[in-house]
């Protein structure tokens, strides 16, 4: 079954959790959050109505396709847990979005620039229309227009309807951003949503994925009482089969090899195999007599790879980086922190080319990870950011 990953950005409060709730579970809400509390996680999170971590929902669209919802926390306090969720978990494309009543804030911007960072496909999508009038609704396009242009995006916004939907389907290599106005109490463009989610193409070539090495990325751990051990995470290439050796790690910069005992896909069916772009939870266990496969020695972040894989970590890496935003100057021994893929650790800056970077400037440098050696991969595009400092790059040369 091909498996669509769609990750859900926006602001606080502009409708995530509820839509996702609404396309999943087909229904409506009733304008106090009723819809939302089918998908929130936990206590705190059902008391504010806001997540703080990385939320999964799926559904089926048809007999070959299945819908897979990420939502991203929205609030600025937990904006480095969507750095990593939008990372990690090999989304297809990304659906912005905007609440109509509170138009392009300050965290709407900065998710804008993470998806274009990462260069993911985006549709916008402006929901709680039923509680704005016309004229509003008028800015907060003018408002993304001018963003846009700010960013020098040279795409232009097309509002869907059923009648363009199909001229629209290849968004990664049109030079258009779709947009759909919705609302999730009414339910206005709903349907005509969740039929373009369910066709629009994905920017990835599966079968070349699959060809290649195993790369599971570990999003989350559980003991189950009579099973043991069981991951949850992302294919990212190749495939994982029942009965079949890997290796997880890295433990200080160290690989343990594990089998995987059972394997469920994410209706909770046992299957034999997951393959790449698609998700399960995986039972395994240690081969390895000296090891002990404990859920507090496993890390969310964690990688799982096949034996052919190179299993080399690094403490130094040299990437060229360029600085999106810094109020000062950046110069060696600067330390930030890293997020490439799975990884999320502080990194300083033991040697830089220029003598001072300041906003605009591009330069090759060479980190240095402050407490672990990780596994990372030449040609990973790499984000930093630390405070107001905003900064994007691409590793050139693993050192040592």
């Amino acid at each position: 079954m091909n498996e669509k990953r769609i990750g859900i950005l926006g602001n606080v409060d502009s409708g995530k959790s509820t839509i996702i709730s609404v396309l999943s579970n087909d229904i409506l809400d009733n304008g106090r959050g009723s819809a939302r509390k089918k998908i929130l996680k936990h206590d705190h999170e059902q008391d504010s109505g806001r997540t703080s971590c990385i939320t999964h929902k799926y559904t089926k669209y048809d007999e070959n396709t299945t819908l897979s919802f990420v939502d991203l926390a929205g609030h600025e306090k937990y904006y480095k847990t969507t750095i990593f969720g939008a990372n990690c978990c090999s989304l297809d494309f990304v659906v912005l979005m905007i609440g109509a009543n509170m138009g392009v804030s300050h965290m709407t911007r900065e998710h804008l620039l993470l998806a274009l960072i990462l260069k993911l496909p985006i549709i916008f999508v402006i929901s709680k229309i039923d509680l704005c009038p016309d004229e509003v609704l008028k800015n907060t396009l003018k408002d993304l227009n001018a963003i846009l242009k700010r960013y020098k995006c040279n795409k232009t916004i097309v509002e869907l309807n059923e009648e363009n939907m199909n001229n629209y389907l290849d968004i990664h290599s049109s030079k258009i951003f779709p947009i759909l106005k919705v609302s999730n109490t009414t339910g206005l463009n709903i349907n005509l949503l969740k039929n373009y989610l369910g066709n629009v193409k994905s920017y990835r070539n599966y079968e070349e994925l699959k060809s290649k090495n195993t790369l599971v990325l570990v999003e989350d751990i559980f003991f189950v009482n009579g099973v043991g051990i069981v991951i949850s995470g992302t294919v990212n290439t190749g495939s994982i089969k029942k009965g079949d050796k890997y290796m997880i790690g890295p433990f200080s910069g160290m690989f343990r090899e594990v089998t995987i005992k059972s394997i469920h896909n994410n209706f909770r069916e046992f299957v034999d195999e997951i393959p790449a772009g698609c998700s399960g939870c995986f039972n395994i266990k240690t081969n390895e007599k000296k090891f002990q496969l404990k859920k507090k020695v496993l890390k969310r972040g964690m990688i799982m790879i096949d034996s052919k894989s190179d299993e080399h970590t690094y403490m130094e890496f040299k990437a060229k980086v360029k600085i999106l935003h810094h109020p000062t100057t950046i110069k060696q021994n600067y330390e930030t922190m890293i997020h490439c893929g799975t990884i999320k650790q502080v990194a300083k800056i033991i040697s830089i080319e220029k003598e001072l970077l300041r906003t605009g400037d591009q330069s090759n440098v060479i980190f240095r990870f402050k407490r672990k050696p990780e596994f990372i991969q030449k040609d990973k595009q790499i984000i930093f950011r630390e405070g107001k400092t905003k900064g994007i790059g691409v590793v050139t040369e693993l050192l040592s």
